[in-house]
């Protein structure tokens, strides 16, 4: 009577598609990171440029269409290795700033 409506259960295949499962989340979230660094480095460079074109903070973001606090973060990281600007350790102090 107990096991009268016993269904077969596969634990082998249940560990299987959980760690599909999981692999599938993590490639998804890793692709949505890379994603949103090369925006990031993308605007970087490009506040380097117009840096480098001598414009204000206030006009890159103008020129941009960017929200003025994001590129005066930027701008300040940028300005402090002047004139050998690198991208990537801008991005790297730029988010070592906004985890802190």
């Amino acid at each position: 009577m107990m096991f009268d409506n016993f269904q077969a259960y596969d634990v082998q295949e249940t560990r299987r598609v959980s760690r599909e499962e999981g692999r599938l989340e993590g490639r998804i979230e890793g692709e949505r990171t890379g994603r949103i660094e090369g925006e990031q480095l993308h605007l970087i460079k490009l506040v380097i440029k117009k840096i480098e074109k001598q414009c204000s903070g206030a006009q890159i973001s103008e020129i941009l269409e960017e929200p003025l606090d994001i590129i005066q973060q930027i701008y300040d990281i940028a300005l402090c290795q002047a004139p050998d600007y690198n991208a990537d350790k801008i991005l790297k102090e730029l988010n070592s700033k906004t985890v802190s």
